[in-house]
């Protein structure tokens, strides 16, 4: 076999395609790789040596040398409403915080390594021995084409300006758009040193977030029609267009934004119908292809005369099993609250209406996401594994020893059942009652966090 690093464009071009509809079983070469070992690296790993005989490596070139391509492969899944989703993030290449930051973004090592890749696409089922994945399409992604470039560009900035600001402990995946700075390590002691601070970072890789590749996956490979774009062709990044549209209906009242919009509703979403409105789309804003692809959650904030917010901001509810089946590395709340941007459109009470004051972009910061999130998390975990849900029975209402407001200045739990009857199974019966079943419950971050948060605004 000619050595895989050495394939031309058009060579890797025809191997890729040559692969689309066979399983790793077809394609496995006894000569290149022993069947009998296939629990030993991964998927991609073993498509990688299988079918261009490319040996696992951490070289800082790209995989093929003389092309100048990085080959990935990487699984997307069916959801339950047969839409496709990316399985994962696509991790690209470890962060050098000491010497990435000297480098202009064309030439960085990010874009050496990887402004061409050659994308495999497998189709991941559960339970079923990853012998037979398929691989489905495949498509050679290269960004000084792809309409993306400049919002990549601006998120790559991002990560080497908080490097440079000796920040590279505070970074997490939720500062930027499409491009992410993802941990990378067994856990959070995967530390490295930074050039501007002495506190030790987490080691991190630049990735595509799961969110983008969800959004690629379904535009080559799914149904992609109905999905409304934003910016429409525009030749704008999506922070621009944003604080363009933004600056545009800043300071009307709701009233004056209704009678502009042609909006005759007092429907509790008022608020969002206004926000969809300004962005002239018919779907939900967060199901926009630019909003999902970063992951960008849409919250209407009403603010009251006096600066108080009344609403938490919920999540969905959990699954008690799925908590204990999750550490806290890898459970689901911690990567939310990494990978996602808040867009908090916040309308304030004046006199008898609510003035639309603007928005702010949030994600939580990695240190809150490491210290309250993490305990609230963690005695969440300890709570149900212990089958001590009840602490007590008090004139028939039953108080828990989930994480209450008052206890966590961030998060805490609470129920988010229709009622008391909406419930789920527990894994372990609780001990003071025998329940084996209990009212569903969610994480909520505080409103008076979200106050603090927001005090921009109070002024």
């Amino acid at each position: 076999m000619k050595d895989g690093r050495k394939y031309s464009i058009e060579e890797i071009a025809l191997i890729s395609k040559s692969a689309i509809g066979k399983t790793l079983r077809e394609i496995m070469n006894k000569k290149v790789i022993n069947i009998e070992n296939n629990n030993k690296g991964s998927f991609g790993q073993l498509i990688e040596t299988a079918l261009f005989g490319i040996e696992n490596n951490s070289d800082s070139e790209p995989d093929f040398i003389d092309a100048g391509i990085e080959l990935k492969v990487t699984p997307y899944k069916k959801l339950k409403d047969n839409k496709l989703s990316a399985k994962e993030r696509l991790v690209l290449n470890i962060i050098d915080y000491n010497t990435e930051y000297k480098n202009k973004f064309k030439t960085s090592h990010f874009w050496f390594k990887n402004n061409k890749i050659q994308i495999l696409w497998y189709l991941w089922e559960e339970n079923k021995n990853k012998l037979d994945y398929t691989i489905t399409h495949e498509k050679l992604l290269n960004l000084n084409l792809s309409e993306d470039l400049k919002q990549i560009e601006q998120d790559w900035n991002t990560i080497i300006d908080k490097i440079k600001q000796g920040k590279a402990h505070e970074i997490s995946e939720g500062d930027t758009m499409y491009l992410g700075a993802c941990s990378k390590g067994a856990n959070s002691s995967s530390l490295r040193t930074q050039p501007f601070s002495d506190i030790p970072a987490m080691q991190r890789a630049f990735c595509f977030k799961n969110s983008y590749m969800t959004q690629l996956v379904r535009k080559y490979i799914g149904d992609y029609n109905n999905v409304e774009k934003i910016l429409k062709g525009k030749d704008e990044i999506l922070s621009e267009f944003i604080t363009n549209v933004i600056n545009k209906y800043k300071g009307k009242t709701r009233k004056e934004l209704m009678k502009e919009f042609n909006i005759d509703s007092n429907a509790k979403n008022l608020n969002n119908i206004i926000i969809t409105r300004m962005f002239g789309v018919k779907s939900n804003l967060k199901d926009t292809d630019e909003f999902s692809k970063a992951n960008i959650v849409p919250k209407s904030i009403r603010i009251e005369e006096n600066g108080r917010i009344k609403e938490s901001l919920s999540f969905p509810y959990f699954k008690f099993e799925n908590i204990i089946n999750e550490n806290w590395e890898t459970s689901k709340l911690r990567e939310d609250l990494e990978t996602t941007k808040y867009m908090f459109f916040i309308f304030k009470k004046e006199k008898d209406d609510y003035i639309f004051k603007g928005i702010k972009l949030w994600n939580m910061p990695e240190t809150d996401i490491e210290t309250y999130v993490m305990d609230m998390w963690k005695k969440t975990y300890n709570t149900i594994k212990t089958g001590k849900i009840v602490k007590e029975i008090k004139n028939g209402i039953r108080y828990t020893n989930f994480v209450g407001m008052s206890e966590n200045p961030v998060c805490h739990v609470r129920p988010h059942g229709i009622n008391s009857h909406d419930v789920c199974p527990l894994p372990v019966k609780d001990k003071l009652t025998g329940l084996d079943k209990y009212t569903k419950q969610c994480f909520w971050i505080n409103n008076k966090y979200l106050k603090e948060i927001l005090s921009e605004f109070n002024n």
